[in-house]
């Protein structure tokens, strides 16, 4: 205020002033002024922007226009910084993220695109984009995606994405359009990574596709499931042949079904379920009744199934072959006392016999499971000598004359040649990590130098991202170079298991000798696990595999917060 005025420069900021002796200088050239924004300060000193613009009306009089528009930068500042926050969760989620505008224009993808695909931003909004999309997914899911467009609706498919190493995963992409006062203002889409689940899905149901030839090949035995409520929901082709009923007629009815009267007035199968439930299992061996109403003696038995994870009760299984023969038979040998001691020992034979060729098929499986590691090992040698040899060697002569390249073009294009030499480094940067990876597919170290050579290697590279050290007596030696690549494969797991999720601070490896058994063990300080004895991924089985191949036993001591062991124990002479 001066002179009973207020002043248009005692309101502005200091860092306003440019600005606003632009726009006056403007004014006295050309008569107009703004339209242009800046903050003002109120008289309690707080500020306010303000939309200003004027125009001279004559020699000395002019007209300025000031708006205030607070409220709108305020709300630009808030787009802005919900903008940034939705870039932030979206470069932080393990999903392919990207937004379309209306018209279904790609104009945005999160770092988990750009991570995946390997395709720098130019590339992703032009044409290559669509050739990450599998040759064979491409048409029916571009179909899909135009006529969600035209409809608006949501769209949903499932395609294979082409990694940045050439591989194909299954992804389940959903795109959903975003309204604004009833009309589409932009499309949200995300891709996850479903190539697991596929592949676990095949699996489980070519196993079960396996479970259902095996059991309705064994005609010769009644197999069926019942709920906890005691109600059939599996009749397999044994079971229509031994009791009469067909599936579609068992199906939903009552176990009591092939129960005789004289049973169930006595509740026998109430019985036998209490059993099972108690014990995990209850013999069934009595007399049954058939759809003909015709009895038969039954030899079978009834198993409690739970849940394997929570431990619930998920109902019974049921499995019982028809010996009525075998019971008028053993009633005839009661009359017969030496009869009766020829068809035990009969039996007795029988049964070593059969024990003898399990015995013999157990060392048959543990010869096959030797055979497939090794197998698996060599192959693994394979491409790990390939990709050194190759890939690597690729790398390595491609740095080199990015290097020749850049040193040829430093004093005539400096740009080009620094951009020369940023690439070699991030060749031989690559080329780094395939050798890492390389080595970790074929540990050279342990064919020259032993287990204890090969672990110290492994303790080396490991403590590259987290400090590790080995534990073992010098005198220590391995000759059985099954024990010692499997011992080797187990801490290789463990080790990047606790680089991966452990978070720790420190990895130990140890191996020793106690009595007659090597015991190895991994051992970090990290965030543990729950329940390590039920979270049985991938990894874990593999090391459980690798120990009883060798005859021994793997074990996991974890606690949340108090680390990881993992301890494979073998016999030194398997």
């Amino acid at each position: 205020m001066k002179d009973g005025r207020v002043r248009w420069d005692k309101m502005t900021p200091p860092e306003w002033m440019a600005v606003t002796h632009d726009e006056m200088n403007r004014f006295d050239a050309t008569g107009k002024i703004g339209p242009y924004e800046k903050q003002y300060i109120r008289k309690d000193g707080t500020r306010w922007w303000g939309l200003f613009t004027g125009k001279r009306l004559a020699q000395n009089f002019g007209v300025e226009y000031v708006l205030d528009i607070s409220d709108k930068k305020a709300a630009e500042e808030a787009l802005r910084a919900s903008e940034e926050r939705f870039r932030n969760l979206a470069d932080n989620v393990p999903q392919v993220i990207w937004t379309n505008d209306a018209a279904g224009t790609v104009n945005y993808f999160n770092k988990r695109w750009y991570d995946y695909t390997g395709l720098s931003p130019e590339e992703s909004m032009g044409p290559e984009r669509q050739q990450i999309i599998h040759p064979e997914d491409a048409p029916a899911s571009m179909q899909q995606w135009q006529r969600a467009l035209a409809e608006g609706k949501i769209f949903s498919a499932e395609y294979r994405l082409r990694r940045r190493d050439g591989d194909y995963r299954w992804f389940i992409g959903r795109n959903v359009p975003l309204h604004d006062d009833g009309r589409i203002v932009s499309w949200f889409g995300s891709a996850t990574d479903i190539d697991d689940f596929k592949k676990a899905s095949a699996a489980l149901a070519e196993s079960e596709e396996r479970y259902r030839l095996l059991v309705d090949g064994a005609r010769d035995y009644a197999i069926f499931l019942l709920n906890p409520s005691n109600n059939i929901v599996y009749w397999s082709a044994g079971a229509e042949r031994v009791f009469g009923w067909s599936a579609e007629e068992a199906i939903g009815q009552s176990g009591e079904l092939v129960f005789i009267p004289e049973d169930r007035a006595i509740e026998q199968e109430e019985k036998e379920i209490e059993t099972a439930l108690q014990h995990g299992r209850a013999s069934d061996r009595r007399w049954h009744l058939r759809k003909d109403g015709s009895r038969i003696w039954v030899d079978g038995v009834m198993h409690r199934l739970d849940d394997e994870k929570t431990g619930a009760l998920r109902g019974f299984a049921k499995v019982a072959r028809d010996a009525t023969k075998q019971r008028l038979a053993e009633e005839e040998l009661k009359k017969a006392h030496s009869e009766l001691e020829d068809r035990v020992t009969e039996r007795t034979r029988e049964l070593v016999a059969t024990n003898t060729e399990l015995h013999n098929e157990m060392r048959r499986r543990q010869t096959l499971e030797r055979e497939i590691l090794e197998v698996t090992e060599r192959e693994r040698s394979r491409v790990g000598q390939d990709l050194h040899d190759g890939l690597c060697q690729e790398l390595t002569a491609t740095a080199f004359l990015l290097k020749s390249k850049a040193k040829a073009m430093a004093g005539k294009v400096p740009e080009c040649a620094k951009v020369l030499h940023d690439a070699a480094e991030t060749v031989n940067e690559n080329a780094g990590r395939a050798r890492d990876l390389a080595r970790g597919l074929h540990p050279s170290e342990l064919g020259a130098g032993g287990l204890l050579v090969a672990l110290r290697e492994l303790a080396t590279r490991t403590n590259e991202r987290t400090p590790c050290r080995c534990q073992f007596p010098r005198s220590l030696r391995i000759s059985d170079e099954t024990i010692a690549l499997n011992l080797y494969r187990v801490a290789q797991e463990a080790a990047n298991n606790a680089l991966k999720y452990a978070r720790a601070s420190e990895i130990v490896i140890t191996l020793q000798k106690e009595d007659h058994d090597l015991v190895l063990a991994v051992a970090d300080d990290g965030a543990g696990m729950r329940s390590p004895g039920k979270k049985k991924t991938m990894g874990i089985h593999m090391m459980k595999y690798r120990a009883d191949v060798c005859g021994g036993k793997l074990e996991i001591e974890s606690r949340r917060g108090h680390g990881t062991t993992v301890t494979c124990r073998v016999p030194m002479e398997s």
